[in-house]
C-alpha cells in the first residue's frame, strides 16, 4: 500500500479493542491520524491505545456502549476534548447473540438490535452533527464515516445477527444522501475473510475515497 499520511486528522472507531477495530485503530493511528479507541471493555480500550503510543501513535482508550446514546455522547465529546475535532468515524462494534431464534429471549434480541443497528444510528446522528458544524465553519472540511457490515450471505443458524447485517446497507444508503450536501461521506465496507483484510480496505476508503 502507498504511504499515507493521516496528521492532524483524528477518528474514532468503535468495537476496537479486537478484531477487525483494532487492525483498523493500528492502520490509522500508524499513518499519523489521532485515534480514540473505543470499546465495551475498559480493559481492552485502554490496553489497545496504550499498545498504539507505544509504537509511537497518539491514541486514547475511551469506554462506551454504542447502544446508550449518552454513552455515545461521552465517546464524542472526550475525544473533542482532547483533540478539538473530529473527521473520521469507524463503526465496527457489532455482536452476534449466542442462541438460534428459536432459544432466543426478548434480551438477547434487544442486545443485539440495539448494538448493531442503534449504536450505529447514533453514532452517525451524532457524529453527523460534529461534522456538520466543521463545515458550516470550513466548507472545504470534508467528514466520512465508515459502516462495517457483513457479507450478504452470512452462514448459521443466528437470524437475528443476519436482520441486522441486512438493515445497514440501506441504512448507509439513506445516511449517505443525508449527510452529503453536509459535507460528509458515508460509505459502506463489507468485512473480509481476515481482519487485516478488512483494516486494509477500511484504510482504502479512509485514503481514496472522494
Amino acid at each position: 500500500m502507498p504511504s499515507i499520511n493521516l496528521t492532524n486528522k483524528v477518528a474514532i472507531v468503535t468495537g476496537a479493542g479486537h478484531g477487525a477495530g483494532k487492525i483498523i485503530a493500528q492502520s490509522l493511528a500508524a499513518a499519523g491520524a489521532r485515534v480514540a479507541v473505543n470499546d465495551i471493555n475498559p480493559d481492552r480500550a485502554h490496553r489497545v491505545a496504550a499498545e498504539l503510543r507505544e509504537t509511537g501513535g497518539q491514541a486514547t482508550g475511551i469506554m462506551a456502549d454504542v447502544s446508550n446514546r449518552f454513552q455515545c455522547v461521552h465517546l464524542i465529546e472526550t475525544t473533542r476534548a482532547e483533540w478539538g475535532q473530529l473527521d473520521i468515524l469507524i463503526n465496527s462494534a457489532s455482536i452476534s447473540p449466542a442462541a438460534t431464534i428459536l432459544r432466543m429471549d426478548e434480551w438477547e434480541l434487544m442486545r443485539v438490535l440495539d448494538v448493531n443497528v442503534k449504536g450505529v444510528f447514533f453514532m452517525s446522528q451524532l457524529v453527523g452533527r460534529v461534522m456538520a458544524d466543521h463545515h458550516r465553519a470550513d466548507p472545504g472540511y470534508s467528514g466520512l464515516i465508515v459502516n462495517l457490515v457483513a457479507p450478504e450471505v452470512v452462514t448459521g443458524d443466528h437470524a437475528a445477527y443476519v436482520a441486522t447485517q441486512a438493515a445497514l446497507p440501506a441504512f448507509t444508503r439513506a445516511c449517505a444522501r443525508e449527510f452529503a450536501p453536509l459535507g460528509i461521506r458515508v460509505r459502506m465496507l463489507e468485512t473480509a475473510a481476515t481482519p487485516e483484510e478488512t483494516a486494509a480496505a477500511a484504510m482504502g476508503i479512509v485514503t481514496n475515497d472522494g
